[in-house]
């Protein structure tokens, strides 16, 4: 059984004259959100409520039983497909009224949700509101974020002259802004101790991350909103800030093991794959062995683009290969590999474990 302490506030800052933040804690459900609007004349402060209200009105009815307008999704839990389907259909509102009422043409939102089911946690989000997660005095960004200079970072050769900073903030993804959007996702098992921070740019960029862990958990969420507010605001205040903060506790006999080591227990005669990162070195199971890549079963945070060294291994046989690897994509419970630069020498050991793989299926 998990137990969640949570907190959130907003506040206008010091440079602007309204607030276009919007957000909600819905403890019953362990449902939580942020939304950063955009557009003149009100038309920003409209978008984020809109966004926060259709969300809550639909996981209210998914928590009801009404599952009608779900957006069919392969591949991933129904909890998923639920907030999904709230930030689509948001996206869908929004959009109508701009196109609708002529105060609010172009109006659009960021959206950042986190739900907590039973073990996992939910967290999806479309433009650069970030959604942190702090584990074992680390931080990880669970979020995507949908601007010009991260994508070009993500995906720029190594030697790529660096993107100016006024792209930090040109927001490539935004809820309402066209007819359709592409919500990004991740599901991930959480433990005892993990604490979650929600925002929006207000805050994150006036606070660094590694401020953030210890302001987090050296303090109750309540309070830890009340430090980081006045924290953004005495370094200017220059937009409006809001914050949620999530403490996650489990009982004694409820907590998790390495879900890796759980995994590789449970399942035999599988592929397993040593990844090493510049932050990571840990070990998952091979669920998609093709070729060109491979998908790996893991609760770790990666990013888009980021270079992973990965040892593949068939345990029964043992043999093993060495080959440098790039995230193509997240998706639930795991990443998306391709190897880069395959010398012929693995390419002929690829082949060999992906021979052995099927003469074992025969």
């Amino acid at each position: 059984m998990i137990k969640i302490e949570s907190a959130g506030t907003t506040d206008i800052g010091k440079k602007r004259t309204g607030n276009e933040d919007s957000y909600f804690i819905d403890k019953d459900n362990c449902l939580f959100l942020v939304a950063d609007g955009m557009g003149g004349h009100n038309a920003g402060e409209v978008a984020s409520k809109l966004v926060a209200d259709t969300v809550k009105k639909m996981m209210n009815q998914y928590f009801g039983g009404n599952n009608d307008n779900i957006k069919p999704i392969k591949n991933i839990s129904m909890q998923a497909s639920w907030l999904i389907s709230c930030l689509l259909e948001a996206n869908s509102q929004v959009y109508r009224l701009s196109k609708k009422e002529p105060a609010y043409k172009g109006m659009g939102s960021t959206v950042s949700a986190v739900y907590i089911v039973s073990d996992t946690l939910i967290a999806s989000n479309v433009g650069d509101s970030p959604i942190y997660l702090v584990r074992n005095n680390e931080i990880d960004l669970l979020s995507v974020p949908h601007t010009a200079m991260a994508e070009y970072a993500a995906f720029a050769s190594a030697d790529a002259p660096p993107l100016s900073e006024k792209f930090r903030h040109t927001i490539t993804r935004a809820i309402g802004i066209k007819k359709e959007v592409e919500p990004d996702f991740r599901e991930i098992k959480i433990f005892n101790g993990d604490m979650v921070l929600l925002c929006t740019d207000g805050l994150s960029d006036k606070v660094k991350p590694e401020e953030l862990i210890d302001i987090i958990q050296n303090n109750s969420p309540s309070k830890a909103c009340r430090i980081l507010i006045n924290l953004a605001n005495e370094r200017g205040g220059d937009d409006n800030i809001t914050l949620i903060v999530l403490k996650i506790r489990k009982d004694a006999q409820h907590l998790h093991t390495d879900i890796q080591e759980e995994k590789i227990q449970e399942i035999s005669n599988h592929y397993i794959v040593e990844f090493d990162t510049d932050d990571i070195s840990s070990m998952a199971l091979v669920e998609d062995f093709t070729p060109e890549g491979l998908f790996i079963t893991t609760g770790e945070i990666f990013s888009m683009g980021q270079n992973v060294v990965l040892t593949i291994s068939d345990e029964k046989e043992k043999k093993s290969v060495m080959v440098n690897s790039k995230v193509v994509n997240r998706k639930p419970f795991g990443v998306e590999l391709k190897f880069e630069k395959l010398t012929g020498e693995q390419k002929k050991n690829i082949t060999s474990l992906l021979s052995k793989k099927k003469i074992a299926n025969k």
